[in-house]
């Protein structure tokens, strides 16, 4: 393994190591950021190996990763061996195994220390003999905090101790022990009894505290020896009180429990092979269990960093990824976590925090979502838990979001359709992209809104028709021919050859050609002679059809950059020519619809947009064979936003256009359908595929299509 590649770790828990810049994830322990829950700590515990006083210097030698833990192996210049197998648990423990090995001819003694730094405010550190604990409420910004409780130990058996912990000024990050207040002194000091640390006072702004443990360990000649350290994180305070089970000593990262749910797949197509595998290995990574505080069902993040929580503009994407996953759970999970969570007026939150949530709010393709998890894992329980709910939500949208009742669905601000920094919004007022809360301010019909709503009504309609909620289902259908009917009349722009944003305040459409314009391809709101129009403009080189397709606007835009740039400034999330995976996917899902009709232009841009697509994803432009999940990419050179440090990000349903448009095969009507839409279809195995209570293996060889149950 690349030493500079991102050492990713979880256990599918609350708890991610995905630090964005790591710094000192090969030195042994946790010292770079690792997130609590949405909280990130800059570090948790560093490890050092003192001999006579002195830290041993280490080299690594290697590093592996091998069923979801880091395996780094170090050596001194004195035959010191070291391993460490570094792992997340289920139940929210970052482990550090540590085998020593003294390949020398001399006895010798390691003293192992564990230490860590925290802030001297807050409850005081308390020093347990073999153990150390912190208490604190982690709060980011204006999110709800959550409160934590920190258990520093290591249990495998007696003979660790605590060290003495200390107030101390100044000091760097760095996890050196030379700067720890113990490396200056003769013997390492422990507290004379089980105690609280009492406070300095006063406490001077800037210091910290350090704390931490030790464990002296005698190594014969040749001889060998392990030991276990462990930082067990508990949530616990106000309103949660959450310890989860133990999980089994031989799968504590549940790595084998998640992966003998998931599909096999091979193929031909290897850039491919690697990026499905990577999809799935997001859902290990980024999933969260359920039982604390509002996680009411098993959900699933969208990120790292900033964005380890779950948040209502990617949740029905991630939807459609986990559908693919053999156990329902986490996918059903997603959905019903957000509508759990209903605000009291109907509205969606935007992010599901463990201890609350905030009043922001982002549209989200619910139907989309709902229908497609549907279409593998059918259940009329998970319909008639979230239908009310849902019902409820459409409301919110109709009085909230379309209050005159036009049909068309109002963005307020730059952040709720998920895409800040466009000239949609700047056109309908010039400080649209100054705002930094999630406020109203202008009014804006958009059309990916109004398509997502569309597409939520429609299916709502079929799930109360299915479970004989009449009436419900005649309230969604008159609301469905209004939306259609209104975009369809309202939003085309025949010039420019696809849908366009609308300033309710003089009912004319703003002239800016944005990638959202495509949404309603994959919906019957555009007829045919609309759809022509639209491949055209969309394979159009001077309009969206860059070497890297599809930028969020059209490259005519004057705003139009491809480097992240918004009036000279580079932007983590800039929706003003970068390409973003979850458009992409909503462009590919409505190329593919015509595709089925027959539309020979349909099929051929989608099979070259999944292509250009899976490219950039592969790591292949960068001569990699690591596989990414970067937030948005260069439209001119196919290179991700690594400079964000975010790449872990899963928002877009990239399986589903992946197995429906390289394999070549569409689930219809609880059935596996050969429906080929590229010319050249690749060969390839997807081994143990779910749909309904059974499994399948479907199989492309030579063109043709097999399917046998698993």
């Amino acid at each position: 393994m690349n030493h500079n590649k991102k050492i990713d770790l979880a256990g599918g828990g609350y708890c991610l190591s995905a630090p964005r810049f790591p710094r000192f994830q090969t030195a042994p322990g946790f010292a770079d950021e690792v997130l609590i829950s949405n909280a990130p700590l800059p570090a948790l515990y560093a490890l050092a190996f003192v001999e006579k006083g002195a830290p041993r210097a280490l080299q690594l030698e290697k590093v592996e990763l091998e069923q979801g833990k880091a395996i780094l192996s170090y050596v001194d210049a004195t035959g010191l061996r070291v391993v460490e197998r570094r792992s997340i648990t289920q139940d929210d423990r970052f482990v550090s195994v540590i085998d020593l090995h003294n390949t020398g001819k001399e006895d010798r003694e390691i003293t192992v220390v564990m230490w860590s730094t925290t802030d001297p405010e807050g409850e005081p550190v308390s020093l347990e003999g073999d153990s150390y604990r912190i208490r604190r409420n982690l709060k980011v910004e204006a999110q709800p905090e959550v409160p934590v409780e920190i258990h520093y130990s290591s249990p495998d058996s007696k003979g660790g101790r605590c060290l003495q912990a200390y107030f101390c000024e100044g000091g760097s990050d760095r996890p050196d022990y030379e700067e720890t207040p113990w490396y200056d002194l003769e013997e390492l000091p422990t507290p004379r009894a089980k105690r609280v640390m009492e406070k300095p006072s006063p406490i001077i702004a800037g210091s910290r505290v350090y704390c931490g443990l030790f464990r002296v360990v005698p190594l014969k000649a040749g001889g060998k020896a392990q030991h276990r350290f462990e930082a067990n994180v508990i949530f616990k305070g106000k309103g949660i009180n959450f310890r989860s089970r133990r999980p089994d000593p031989k799968d504590e990262n549940s790595w084998q429990a998640f992966w003998e749910k998931v599909p096999k797949f091979s193929c031909d197509w290897k850039e491919l092979e690697r990026v499905v595998k990577h999809r799935f290995e997001l859902l290990y990574l980024l999933r969260a269990p359920h039982g604390a505080g509002n996680f009411s069902s098993p959900a699933v993040c969208e990120g790292n960093g900033p964005f380890h929580v779950p948040t209502s503009f990617s949740t029905p994407a991630i939807m459609r990824e986990a559908r693919w996953l053999q156990d329902p759970t986490l996918a059903r999970g997603c959905l019903k976590l957000f509508f759990d969570n209903l605000l009291h007026n109907g509205q969606v939150p935007g992010r599901v925090f463990m201890a609350g949530t905030t009043q922001d709010f982002y549209h989200a393709d619910w139907g989309g979502g709902f229908e497609s998890l549907d279409a593998i894992h059918s259940d009329k329980a998970t319909k008639k838990a979230v239908l009310m709910a849902m019902q409820r939500y459409v409301k919110w949208l109709a009085n909230n979001r379309d209050p005159e009742g036009s049909g068309l669905t109002d963005i307020v601000n730059h952040f709720e359709a998920g895409q800040e920094f466009s000239r949609r919004y700047t056109v309908i007022d010039e400080k649209a992209d100054r705002a930094v809360e999630m406020l109203e301010q202008f009014r804006l019909k958009g059309v990916d809104a109004s398509t997502y709503r569309y597409r939520m009504v429609k299916w709502l309609h079929k799930v109360a028709d299915e479970i004989q909620e009449k009436a419900m289902a005649n309230r969604f259908q008159a609301e469905v021919e209004v939306i259609q009917d209104t975009i369809r009349r309202k939003m085309w722009d025949e010039k420019a050859g696809l849908f366009m944003d609308l300033d309710p305040d003089n009912r004319r459409k703003t002239n800016v050609k944005a990638a959202v314009g495509f949404y309603p391809l994959a919906t019957d709101i555009p007829n045919p002679k609309m759809v022509e129009r639209m491949l055209d403009t969309l394979g159009d080189r001077k309009e969206f059809w860059t070497k890297y397709p599809v930028p969020s606007v059209s490259i005519s835009d004057p705003y139009y950059d491809a480097t992240g740039r918004w009036k000279g400034t580079r932007k983590n999330c800039p929706w003003n020519g970068r390409v973003w995976p979850n458009m992409n996917c909503h462009i590919l899902e409505g190329l593919t619809m015509w595709a089925e009709r027959g539309n020979k232009k349909a099929q051929k841009l989608a099979g070259d947009l999944l292509r250009k697509t899976i490219t950039m994803m592969s790591g292949a432009i960068e001569g990699s064979e690591s596989p990414n999940s970067f937030e948005h990419y260069n439209p001119e050179t196919g290179i991700g936003s690594r400079y964000r440090g975010v790449h872990r990000f899963l928002n877009a349903h990239v399986l589903d256009n992946a197995f429906r448009i390289a394999g070549g095969f569409a689930i219809r009507y609880g059935e596996i359908q050969d429906d080929p839409i590229m010319a050249d279809q690749p060969d390839f195995k997807l081994q143990g595929m779910p749909l309904g209570n059974k499994l399948f293996d479907v199989e492309r060889k030579n063109g043709r299509l097999k399917i046998s149950p698993h």
